[in-house]
C-alpha cells in the first residue's frame, strides 16, 4: 500500500504543560449523515467526557499525550494518543479500549505508527482525536489539508476551513472562539478534478470544532460524526 501526498504534518504546541478538560456530550439534534448507527443508542444524554493533554520533554524528545474517556450507554471507551512535539506534530502510538459497566474489556487495540511494514503518510492523526490535536494550528485564515488515521486500510485525506469567529455559549459560559470546519476530499473515492470537489463542498456533511483564540487553545466545542462519515454524530461542549 503506498500513499501520495502534498500534505504537511501539523504544528506542536508551544508551551509544556497538563490539562484536563470535561465536557457535555450529547447526540447531534440533526444528523448530516444516512447512517444505520444512531448516537442516541450509543451516548447518555448529558453524559461527560473526560480529555487529559500532557505536553512534556521525555528523554531527549519532546512529546504529546492526549487521553479521552467518554461515557457511554453500558460503559465507557478510552482513546490514549502519543506524538511526538519535535519539529512537526507526528503520532507515535494508540491505544483504545471499550469496557462494559461490568469492567469486562470488550474491544482492546493498540497501534505503534512508527514501526511495521505500512507507511502512513506523516501528517495521518486518529480521526476521533482531531479536534484536539488541530487546536495547536496557526488561526492564519490557510486551508490545511492532513490525513485522517480510522484504520490502517481506510486513510482519507481531508481538508480543515478557517469559518470565522464567533459568540458561543456552552455549559462552562460564554466563550469568543474560532471555528474550523472539516470536510472530506471527495477524489479520495471518485475522480471529480478540483473543480467538481470545490463545487461539491457545500453539500459535504462537515465536522465543526470551535477554538478559544488565545492562550491554552481549548476545543470549545466540537459537532460531527464520532469518527468517520457514517459514524455516530456527537455534540461535545466544555463544561
Amino acid at each position: 500500500m503506498r500513499f501520495v501526498t502534498t500534505s504537511l504534518p501539523l504544528h506542536p504546541p508551544s508551551l509544556d504543560g497538563e490539562e484536563t478538560l470535561t465536557y457535555v456530550a450529547n447526540p447531534r439534534t440533526k444528523r448530516s449523515f444516512n447512517t444505520i448507527l444512531d448516537a442516541h443508542d450509543l451516548f447518555d444524554k448529558n453524559g461527560r467526557s473526560h480529555v487529559r493533554t500532557r505536553v512534556h520533554r521525555d528523554g531527549d524528545g519532546r512529546v504529546v499525550e492526549i487521553k479521552a474517556d467518554h461515557a457511554l450507554n453500558g460503559g465507557t471507551i478510552s482513546e490514549t494518543l502519543h506524538l511526538s512535539a519535535d519539529g512537526d506534530l507526528r503520532c507515535t502510538a494508540l491505544q483504545r479500549r471499550l469496557v462494559d459497566a461490568d469492567g469486562f474489556v470488550s474491544r482492546e487495540e493498540r497501534v505503534d505508527f512508527a514501526r511495521g511494514p505500512l507507511r502512513l503518510p506523516a501528517d495521518a492523526y486518529p480521526e476521533v482525536l482531531l479536534p484536539f490535536v488541530l487546536r495547536w494550528q496557526p488561526f492564519d485564515g490557510q486551508r490545511r489539508a492532513i490525513h485522517a488515521w480510522i484504520v490502517d486500510r481506510f486513510v482519507a485525506r481531508v481538508y480543515c476551513d478557517w469559518a470565522g469567529r464567533h459568540t458561543l455559549t456552552v455549559p462552562a459560559g460564554r466563550f469568543e472562539t474560532v471555528e474550523m470546519i472539516m470536510y472530506p476530499d471527495l477524489n479520495d473515492w471518485v475522480a471529480l478534478g478540483s473543480v467538481l470537489n470545490t463545487l461539491a463542498k457545500p453539500f459535504l456533511p462537515k465536522y465543526r470544532m470551535w477554538f478559544e483564540p488565545g492562550g491554552a487553545r481549548r476545543v470549545i466545542r466540537f459537532e460531527g460524526p464520532y469518527g468517520p462519515p457514517g459514524a455516530p454524530e456527537i455534540v461535545l461542549e466544555l463544561a
